[in-house]
């Protein structure tokens, strides 16, 4: 497993929020980047699903954000 700072996890790095698309913006590229650089088919097919959670989750953070009028 990659350490967290790896993955585009630090400490710096925002909280997951409804209102914070940011980080899941991050978390799906940490994915789509696993992704490509899996060698083991399995390896690849699940951090592409799991980007398309996160990338869901981004998608659904963005409506937020316009609504309060960010």
């Amino acid at each position: 497993m990659k350490e967290p700072w790896i993955l585009g996890m630090t400490f710096h790095n925002p909280k997951p929020t409804a209102r914070n698309s940011r980080f899941y913006l991050a978390r799906m590229q940490a994915c789509q980047t696993e992704a490509q650089e899996a060698s083991l088919p399995n390896v690849r097919d699940r951090a592409l699903r799991v980007a398309v959670a996160w990338r869901e989750m981004y998608q659904k953070a963005l409506q937020f954000e316009q609504r309060l009028g960010q």
